[in-house]
């Protein structure tokens, strides 16, 4: 089941990680007293070397502080920084990193609707969307649930077509937990970012996503998504 499901990490960090994720930056942005937090794409230069891009498409070279050791786990984070510089060469601003917290990065999965073991295995406990959107290419949620630090929660989003269905004009996943029978003892938020370059499809500028999920009163929620891109992005990835 590994290779269907990976391991949701990081449970106690998301159960205290309450953050305003800023979208763009005011002009007096370059106080060194003033801090933003942010949801990013993490890029990796070599082996000890990151840069990170906003979800607007904004680079962000880290010029403080010196010598930070970054290992991030996933390609997405939430990082908390103060803005030294407007442009510098190719970055939009240089910044002073004051913090750093991985976000679960994932790929949509399929499952066929008639594997009872898959389906099993992926879960069907109830989870609560606190929010949900689009940004930088990704469907980004951030949602709550009950823990008890016992075991590891997963975290999915399912496709019950074997192609992703991403030929579809409007694309039905499902976002799936499962909490291995971790015990309900108080709430606990966290966030979790899938790749949405599947959907990126030639000849084609958007695409439009039903999410449907499982929520604590048994009733099936469905949130509409709609992702827009170019078909330049498209070609520049080709």
């Amino acid at each position: 089941m590994k290779k269907y499901i990976k391991l949701f990490s990081a449970l106690t960090l998301f159960a205290v990680l309450t953050v305003g994720l800023a979208s763009c930056l005011d002009d007096d942005g370059y106080s060194l007293g003033k801090s933003w937090r942010s949801l990013v794409t993490v890029n990796k230069i070599d082996d000890k070397t990151y840069d990170f891009t906003l979800d607007n498409g904004a680079k962000l070279w880290v010029a403080a502080p010196i010598g930070l050791n970054l290992k991030p786990k996933y390609d997405r984070a939430i990082i908390d920084y103060t803005i030294l510089s407007d442009k510098q060469g190719n970055y939009d601003h240089y910044i002073k990193l004051n913090d750093f917290y991985d976000v679960l990065t994932k790929d949509v999965i399929y499952i066929s609707p008639d594997d009872e073991v898959k389906q099993d295995s992926i879960g069907h406990d109830p989870i609560k969307v606190r929010s949900i959107w689009e940004g930088g290419g990704y469907l980004n949620i951030n949602f709550e649930y009950n823990m008890g630090e016992v075991s590891q929660h997963m975290v999915n989003l399912v496709s019950d077509a074997s192609d992703l269905a991403v030929n579809d004009e409007i694309v039905s996943l499902e976002f799936r937990h499962n909490k291995n029978d971790d015990p309900e003892r108080y709430k606990a938020q966290g966030y979790v970012s899938f790749d949405l370059a599947p959907y990126k499809i030639e000849g084609r500028d958007k695409v439009k996503f039903k999410i449907n999920v499982k929520d604590f009163d048994g009733e099936t929620k469905v949130y509409d998504i709609e992702y827009k891109y170019t078909e330049k992005d498209t070609e520049s990835e080709n």
